[in-house]
């Protein structure tokens, strides 16, 4: 399926800001090692990313990745280097360099990556994404220089400023083992290729929280990726963002679409996510269908005035293979000082006396309580390009294997409302009285969890308006190498 014919089906008509994400459709095939011997298939891999930190929303004017390979195993533990793995993509002989940041407006797909040959039939639990090293051995092929956009900094991989400078973006083991995609990455626990079909597999490459900025002032990729089979024929989630009081569209609106963890059912977890574009509207698509929330803040500013606006929740909103419309989403300004809060802390993995090489990428989401308590959402982050906070614990910012953090967040409750197939949606009023949060930290070293346990949830914090609450050092124990 060529790149416009994804974009045909996907999203007809629609403006668009998207993330990195695999699609999985129906065709033939045969071949390959690691799966079943009852038929074939064959995969098309497709990849998304939302372009939300590139400049003037963030700091990137372009983040250059260099593609090599993408595999997929059956078992979800496989070793990279042990057997059964299969080729979805193979371009080791014509590595693409691809500007992760170069999504248009208009279109769903980032880029067709490739088309694999027949595959056994299965449920692939991991996929794996290669990248070429910015050292490379004498006998791999690698980009010539007058194609290398990062041939001024030396590497393959890179970030481009708005001043046109460009910088190495690090890679750790990226090269060598690939970006890891475990089952709870992966819609539905896993890829299923079944006889005759052709599976197009849309992989969400998300940039903006995958560069960590260094103690040093480098930049290193830590890879957030999503895949899911996403049929090419399911729809979109469209809707515009207003002001309550003015019915005025917000631009650069953060809109984040959530699940349920699939470890832990009471937290929403990010599956995408969008700014709006100016007229305040947003297309959500490049999506496997089922119930989705979605949850709206925003942070504008005209002149020397700040005005926050308090997160929007709106729950069960469905996906099928129609365009689901949310109408218009109104998001209520905050009152008082309309500045955000903050919550700030420390993140520590060197607890317990862990050997040296432990220290870890810790990355943190702000959650809200919606349904009496019973789900939290994530919620936007203000001072992130992301809908999370990556600190890495080897920098030492506050001692041994610790890093500072803090989270601007909306000073108020949220809004929330059960979708209406008749927008408008009816949304609740904030809640009076404390405005409560919860922390959500998970630590890894490259693209693994290092810890036990690998996450926690630091609960009942409640913020103000304009101020920092400091929370309690979040300590991980029992890090390894």
């Amino acid at each position: 399926m060529t790149k416009s014919n994804a974009i045909k089906y996907l999203v007809p008509l629609f403006f668009l800001m998207v993330a990195v994400a695999v699609t999985v459709s129906c065709g033939g095939g045969g071949g390959g090692g690691g799966g079943s011997s009852e038929g074939t298939g064959i995969v098309r891999t497709t990849i998304t990313d939302p372009p939300i930190c590139q400049a003037p929303a963030g700091p990137f004017e372009k983040v250059w990745v260099t593609i090599t390979r993408v595999r997929a195993h059956i078992s979800d533990d496989a070793s990279p280097d042990g057997g059964g793995w299969v080729d979805l993509v193979d371009l080791r002989d014509e590595p693409r360099q691809i500007d992760l940041l170069s999504l248009a407006t208009t279109t769903c797909i980032l880029t067709e990556l490739g088309t694999s040959g027949e595959l056994p039939v299965g449920k692939y639990q991991q996929i794996r994404l290669y990248l070429l090293s910015n050292d490379p051995a004498p006998n791999e092929t690698v980009p010539a220089p007058a194609d290398n956009a990062c041939n001024d900094a030396g590497g393959y991989n890179c970030v481009v400023f708005p001043d046109e400078s460009v910088q190495i973006l690090l890679l750790s083991s990226q090269a060598q083992t690939g970006i890891k995609i475990p089952p709870g990455q992966i819609e539905g626990g896993g890829l299923i290729v079944t006889a005759g079909d052709v599976v197009d597999l849309n992989i969400d490459f998300d940039a903006c929280s995958s560069v960590v900025q260094q103690g040093n002032g480098g930049y290193r990729l830590k890879p957030t990726l999503h895949a899911g089979e996403v049929s090419v024929s399911s729809g979109a989630i469209t809707g515009r963002v207003i002001e309550q009081n003015t019915t005025t569209p917000i631009p650069n609106a953060i809109v984040l679409l959530e699940r349920r963890d699939p470890s832990d059912s009471g937290i929403d977890r990010v599956i995408t996510q969008r700014l709006t574009g100016p007229d305040g509207t947003f297309v959500l698509c490049a999506l496997s269908p089922g119930y989705y929330d979605v949850v709206v803040a925003a942070k504008t500013f005209s002149g020397a005035v700040t005005k926050t606006y308090n997160a929007t929740v709106t729950l069960n909103v469905p996906l099928g293979t129609a365009t689901t419309t949310m109408g218009d989403i109104p998001l209520a300004p905050e009152s008082g000082s309309s500045l955000p809060a903050t919550i700030g802390g420390q993140v520590s993995t060197s607890a317990g006396n862990p050997p040296a090489g432990t220290e870890s990428d810790v990355v943190l989401t702000a959650l809200q309580p919606v349904s009496d308590g019973a789900l939290l959402v994530t919620v936007p982050i203000f001072n992130s390009t992301s809908s999370s906070v990556t600190v890495d614990t080897a920098a030492d910012s506050c001692g041994d294997g610790c890093a500072n953090f803090s989270l601007e967040v909306p000073a108020s409750n949220p809004r929330v409302g059960t979708y209406s197939p008749t927008p408008p949606t009816s949304y609740a009023a904030p809640l009076p009285g404390d405005i409560n949060y919860a922390v959500s930290a998970r630590a890894f070293r490259d693209d693994e969890a290092n810890c036990s346990p690998p996450s926690k949830i630091f609960t009942a914090i409640k913020v103000q308006p304009g101020l920092e609450t400091g929370i309690s050092t979040i300590e991980f124990t029992g890090c390894t190498p």
